[in-house]
């Protein structure tokens, strides 16, 4: 671009030099230019202006105008629009957890007692769940849908996975079961009263933070506590059949 600039000076210089000379021989007394000179002269100062424009146009249609940014309708993100991550207080390392979690690819047998031998009495599909009844080292009492029998821990997910494989699925609630449940911020019944629950009213489950009266839940990035009493958990994944 700067050289361009450079190339128009000088075109206009030049014009100016060749027309300050014919000005001056233009002007010259009668009898010592001749008409033959001065047609001359301004012969070659009107070509000179027509390269000198000529050029000037070719050059200013070689110049690339710089690109308008054009607004888009998105605004750009502030730090007020980006989701929030909630702040959790510090977990246990281990959480018992009274739910177990089919850890198979199509479905397995839930027997009528501690044994491979034992009657089959349901079947638990894939990624289905069962409450914990009674604990043992090889086999687990549960009680699912409406079966109730023992299942293979070779084949069960427990505690800590259990919890992280229904939450993976979205599947961990607290269901409100009574009127008006009080929400609070800790769990007990004298600290601050957060908000009042209906009926029905489903949130995300957080046993490790929960104690035996108080179910810990999560509202608004926010850590809560709704009482034992008022409600209850709810699994929407799949039980036994027989």
């Amino acid at each position: 671009m700067k050289k361009n600039y450079g190339l128009i000076t000088g075109f206009i210089l030049i014009i100016i030099a060749i027309g300050w000379i014919c000005f001056l021989v233009l002007n010259e007394p009668e009898d010592t230019v001749s008409e033959e000179i001065k047609e001359a002269l301004n012969a070659q100062l009107n070509e000179t202006k027509e390269k000198v424009e000529n050029s000037v146009t070719k050059i200013a249609e070689q110049v690339t105008p710089e690109p308008t940014q054009v607004p888009t309708d998105e605004p750009t993100p502030t730090p007020e629009d980006a989701t929030p991550v909630p702040t959790l207080p510090e977990a246990p390392e281990y959480t018992k957890f009274d739910y177990i979690i089919a850890n198979i690819n199509d479905k397995m047998n839930v027997r009528e007692g501690a044994g491979q031998n034992k009657k089959v009495v349901g079947t638990l599909p894939a990624d289905g769940y069962g409450k914990v009844i009674e604990r043992g080292s090889d086999w687990f009492k549960i009680k699912s849908g409406d079966v109730t029998g023992y299942v293979s821990t070779q084949y069960i997910l427990m505690d800590n996975d259990a919890i992280k494989k229904i939450r993976e699925l979205g599947a961990l609630k607290i269901k409100v079961t009574g009127n008006d449940v009080n929400v609070r911020r800790e769990p007990n019944t004298t600290c601050e009263i957060r908000l009042q629950a209906k009926a029905g009213t489903l949130y995300d489950y957080y046993p490790e933070y929960s104690t035996q009266l108080f179910y810990a839940v999560m509202i608004d990035n926010e850590i809560s506590y709704i009482s034992t009493t008022y409600a209850e958990v709810s699994i929407s994944l799949k039980t036994a059949y027989k």
